[in-house]
């Protein structure tokens, strides 16, 4: 399995805090049978320090290397950081080698006014979208009909596992999670882990068999179609 969203990089954002945390982050991953990992840290603002990142990226590559996972540099764009970056210059934070870029919009405001627009631009830079989350932003029936559009556009849809396990019969971002895998919509289902508690519970639920419809094959693109 790979993870395509995780917030495992130390001292980066709301993710792991040190180092050890973000080696308690591997080591539950690789118990929950992840092979691989895109680290996405959140890049929301101007002036991003990419070396910051660099840094703790090659800080905690060896420790993966000797639990047996393998971690790639990705980021986790918010649509907002486009007022500063431009499309061009937000292509640099693409997954590495290639031009694929994990878009996130805000949670409290949904699919902004010009999301089309937004989707249109990076891919006349190349880009393959990939949204974040889209679970967060469906509060009304008409949202729900813009994220089957961004697919119809070309755009691939990842939801956060957990969000499908959460606590409630009313919690409309788990049902929402649920109503999008049943229309065939989603093509991945990632952790959006920021600490260890994250990875084991995300393990508990893969391995529960109660919840193997939710993690059929044929609804999760494979890592060679990810990077193909």
């Amino acid at each position: 399995m790979i993870d395509i969203h995780s917030h495992i990089l130390c001292g980066i954002d709301d993710g792991s805090r040190d180092i050890e945390e973000s080696v308690k982050m591997l080591k539950a991953a690789k118990e929950a049978g992840f092979e691989k990992i895109i680290a996405t840290p959140h890049v929301m603002r101007a002036g991003y320090d990419l070396d910051k990142t660099k840094k703790s990226f090659e800080m905690l590559l060896p420790y993966a290397k000797e639990i047996g996972i393998d971690i790639y540099q990705g980021y986790e764009y918010n649509c907002y950081a486009l007022s500063d970056d431009g499309f061009e210059g937000a292509m640099k934070f693409c997954t590495h080698q290639t031009k694929t870029i994990l878009l996130e919009f805000k949670s409290t405001v949904g699919f902004p006014t010009n999301w089309e627009s937004i989707v249109m631009n990076f891919q006349r830079e190349g880009a393959k979208v990939i949204i974040a989350h889209p679970e967060r932003y469906i509060k009304t029936k008409l949202d729900f009909e813009k994220t089957k559009r961004s697919v119809e556009m070309g755009c691939k849809l990842q939801i956060d596992g957990l969000n499908l396990f959460r606590k409630g019969f009313m919690n409309k971002t788990k049902r929402n999670a649920k109503k999008l895998i049943k229309s065939g919509l989603v093509s991945w289902i990632a952790t959006d882990a920021h600490c260890e508690k994250d990875y084991i519970e995300f393990g508990k639920a893969f391995k529960d068999k109660r919840n193997s419809r939710w993690f059929k094959p044929n609804k999760i693109e494979d890592y060679s179609a990810f990077y193909g």
